[in-house]
């Protein structure tokens, strides 16, 4: 349900049902749920990428879609990654189509080789507030990038390292 901006009511004006409804239940019903998107990893593989330059990690289930009223939007993600030669992974996110951030991303770090098994692992997470985000419908698509060799982001799929990354997007304002 959409936020309407509040009626201002002139004095001995009629209360109806309609306007009640709109102004009051309406707008608390929007403020109890409002618009969100939600994935949680439980993959049969796990994510991997060996671009340099930011990719999506996967543009169809970590794409998440949701209809504004218009302000800001919080987005949140985290998950586990390992890097095949103790490089660099960065994250950022697009939002119907441009990057939000510029040179490396949001969230970037060195991240160890775990070995050959590559089940040792880092924890990677970020929240971020959007901001003059406005009214209608919105696309954010996680992507990543690497330094060189091989990035992994585990999605549920390795035996032993029973990890289920979220990625998320809610209106807040």
């Amino acid at each position: 349900m959409a936020w309407t901006t509040p009626k201002t009511w002139n004095v001995d004006e009629l209360l109806t049902a309609a306007n009640l409804n709109t102004h009051l239940r309406d707008n608390l019903n929007a403020l109890k749920a409002p618009p969100t998107d939600h994935y949680e990893c439980d993959e049969a593989s796990e994510y991997t990428t060996t671009s340099t330059s930011f990719v999506d990690v996967d543009g169809t289930n970590l794409a998440l879609t949701i209809t504004t009223s218009g302000g800001d939007v919080l987005v949140h993600f985290h998950a586990s990654v390992v890097h095949t030669n103790n490089g660099k992974i960065f994250f950022d996110m697009t939002l119907d189509g441009s990057r939000i951030s510029r040179d490396d991303g949001f969230l970037g770090g060195y991240v160890s080789n775990a070995g050959a098994g590559n089940t040792a692992s880092s924890w990677m997470s970020f929240t971020r507030l959007v901001t003059g985000v406005a009214a209608g419908e919105h696309t954010f698509v996680l992507q990543w990038r690497t330094t060189a060799s091989t990035a992994k982001l585990f999605a549920g799929a390795t035996t032993g390292q029973d990890v289920h990354p979220q990625f998320w997007a809610r209106e807040v304002s």
